[in-house]
């Protein structure tokens, strides 16, 4: 697959994560735990590709997707 179906893949479940998930804790845990398992994928799979998969370019996605869930973990959470 070329890296632009990766990235629409991503942005798309980005877009289903940020609406769909909303307790606030989950949503700072799994931010969290995709920011955790994109660095170590980062680091470990760089140049890994499992069948048709960059496994390397799945984890900086992985990792940009928890900190967007992380970042925006007070979106539905109510002030006060």
């Amino acid at each position: 697959m070329t890296e632009l179906i990766y990235a629409l893949l991503a942005l798309v479940l980005y877009a289903l994560l940020d609406r769909l998930l909303k307790p606030y804790p989950l949503r700072k845990w799994l931010g969290v735990a995709l920011m955790l398992a994109g660095v170590i994928g980062c680091l470990v799979l760089s140049q890994t590709r499992l069948f048709v998969l960059d496994l390397g370019l799945l984890s900086v996605f992985a990792t940009a997707l928890g900190v967007g869930l992380f970042l925006r973990r007070r979106r539905f959470h109510s002030q006060g």
